[in-house]
């Protein structure tokens, strides 16, 4: 059996969080001793780790390079034997690394990326002095999309040798449009919503890499041409207030439903008829994969992975960043046609459960877990 310890910041509602969730789950504990830790005070998913087969600590941190949480990592690796620390994000990365460092047993050390395109010159400049040492000390690192895999081989010659990709994946029978359809019916009802309008959602926390206000200037150019069209916001976060302020400034909170968070997207993709994500800074998105599982045809922003899953005029329809005009444009196309509307659902269902499952995502994993060695 091989030990391995996951160390992920925390347990929020997040792609990230979500898919290390999906992927201690499954698996096997024939074959691997699950540990994880956390280090932020966000436990929202704590309840869909399972604790009789996964060892879970909740080290709090008490500032951003405590110490603290790695030693606790350290005692961990000693205490039970630890052979592999597999990491989520950069800064579970340090810790992962610190924790190695310090304890007497020296486990193999990997990282999952989840980020492509820095927002910030602070967070560029993290990578190239600190996160590029950690992660030459890595056997694996794993990234979640191609394109993204291809940015940090550029960004960082040295990991041609150790990259490998595993895309993100679901579970395409949890997320069935047809058990959901009377559910999404009653959500809109609830809501105030006509039966024949067209509902457009977007799943994303509300930070501003993540576009809502390209999205609201987009949609308010929609509703010129289609009144009987309605926004529905699923996501809370940071700038939400100033996103609200300014769907009432525009006039258009009439139209506009902001649902905060939701435990469960199904019934909000159930009622639906387009997905939209106006991201400006994405890498592979979780709500993407949902949105095609529950056959809801996409318009997103070609950014990231986004075109190995939205195939252009097949799954969806992809758009330049940071344009309203296109964002509005191909909303409007998918507006106008049911037909071309559903045979996009069909197919982007089909792909998820051809390419992007969270079985073959769990598969892949433990291989890596398995085959690496110093």
């Amino acid at each position: 059996m091989r030990k391995v310890l996951f160390i992920v910041p925390s347990l929020m509602r997040a792609g990230a969080e979500t898919q290390l969730i999906d992927l201690i789950g499954g698996l096997p504990k024939e074959e691997f001793g699950k540990y994880l830790l956390s280090f932020e005070s966000n436990l929202d998913q704590l309840s869909r780790v399972n604790r009789k087969e996964v060892s879970f600590r909740h080290v709090p941190r008490r500032y951003k390079y405590d110490f603290g949480v790695a030693k606790a990592a350290a005692k961990l690796i000693d205490q039970e034997q630890i052979d592999v620390v597999h990491c989520t994000l950069q800064i579970a990365l340090f810790v992962g690394w610190l924790g190695i460092k310090l304890a007497r047993r020296k486990p193999l050390l990997m990282v999952t990326v989840h980020t492509t395109m820095n927002r910030a010159f602070r967070e560029e400049a993290f990578d190239r002095v600190l996160y590029q040492w950690l992660m030459r000390g890595c056997l694996k690192v794993i990234f979640v999309c191609e394109r993204q895999a291809e940015h940090w081989q550029r960004k960082f010659t040295f990991l041609k040798s150790r990259a490998v990709v595993v895309h993100n994946g679901i579970d395409a029978e949890h997320f069935s449009r047809e058990s959901f359809e009377e559910v999404g019916r009653q959500l809109k009802a609830q809501l105030g919503i006509p039966v024949d309008a067209i509902v457009v959602c977007n799943v994303a926390a509300f930070r501003p890499e993540k576009g809502h206000k390209i999205l609201l200037a987009a949609f308010a150019s929609v509703l010129r041409n289609h009144p009987n069209t309605y926004l529905l916001f699923a996501g809370d976060g940071p700038i939400r207030s100033s996103i609200e302020e300014q769907a009432r400034h525009e006039q258009l909170d009439g139209c506009i439903r902001f649902l905060g968070n939701i435990p469960d997207v199904r019934p909000l993709l159930a009622g639906s008829n387009i997905s939209v994500l106006a991201s400006t800074s994405e890498t592979f998105s979780m709500a993407m994969l949902e949105s095609l599982a529950m056959e809801v045809p996409m318009v997103a922003t070609d950014i990231g992975g986004a075109s190995e899953a939205i195939q252009e005029g097949r799954t969806g329809l992809l758009v330049p960043p940071a344009d309203a005009s296109a964002l509005a444009s191909a909303i409007e196309h998918l507006i106008k046609d049911h037909s071309v509307r559903r045979q996009m659902g069909q197919a982007g269902r089909a792909l998820i459960k051809e390419r992007f499952t969270q079985r073959g995502m769990r598969v892949a994993t433990s291989e890596v877990l398995k085959a690496v060695r110093c």
